[in-house]
């Protein structure tokens, strides 16, 4: 489980936010900077960045490309986010660490946070639980060996099953008896055939697949 360091707030508004207050309070390395001064880092290791909720960002209709471009640098959050346009399935499945609406009471947000930069998603049970059932049922079919499409090798999904019941590289490697980096290269090649940016994309598009 990796643990963040230092928490970045992206947000265009010049005024210290009350969630970067909640966050100094709950002992956490913090700092807000707009989104165009965060792209010129170079340096990522150890960072949590939230990403401040506007209309553009709703899920409803898929990611909005300045945060996708966020997700494919560093771990994210949304935060002061609208309930009625932030499904948080759709939010966990696109791969956030979390979400924070602007309802929420200040200790919630602070444990919210500290959750989040403890290594941990920050979730409601529900959620959770529908998408532990979704990893449940990958396994069950790949007990049953379903074959998933054709746009996947053999080793390819072989791979892929093993990822959806929480498989990580090496143990992966191991199962296969094969390299760690031979691994690394599948599970490449798989993001960039399902389209996923990450592991829990990557499952949603198995059951996706598998229906």
């Amino acid at each position: 489980m990796e643990r963040f360091s230092h928490l970045i707030l992206l947000t265009d508004e010049t005024e210290q936010l009350s969630t970067c207050r909640h966050a100094k309070a709950a002992g956490i390395d913090v700092e807000q900077c707009s989104l165009a001064t965060f792209t010129q880092q170079r340096q990522y290791k150890g960072i949590l960045a939230g990403y401040q909720f506007s209309s553009e960002t709703s899920l409803k209709k898929g990611f909005s490309a300045k945060l996708l471009s966020v997700s494919r640098q560093v771990p994210l959050f949304l935060f002061q986010a609208e309930r009625q346009l932030i499904d948080p399935n759709r939010a966990l499945f696109a791969g956030l660490r979390g979400v924070i609406y602007n309802d929420e009471k200040p200790e919630h947000i602070k444990i919210a946070l500290q959750t989040m930069m403890s290594g941990q998603l920050y979730y409601g049970r529900k959620v959770m639980s529908d998408a532990l059932d979704a990893l449940f049922q990958l396994r069950e079919q790949s007990n049953r060996r379903i074959k998933l499409p054709s746009l996947l090798t053999d080793q390819e999904q072989r791979i892929s099953m093993l990822i959806a019941e929480g498989a990580r590289n090496k143990e992966i490697a191991e199962q296969l008896q094969i390299s760690a980096n031979t691994v690394k290269v599948h599970v490449s090649a798989i993001f960039k055939k399902t389209h996923s940016r990450n592991r829990t994309e990557l499952v949603r598009w198995l059951q996706e697949a598998s229906n």
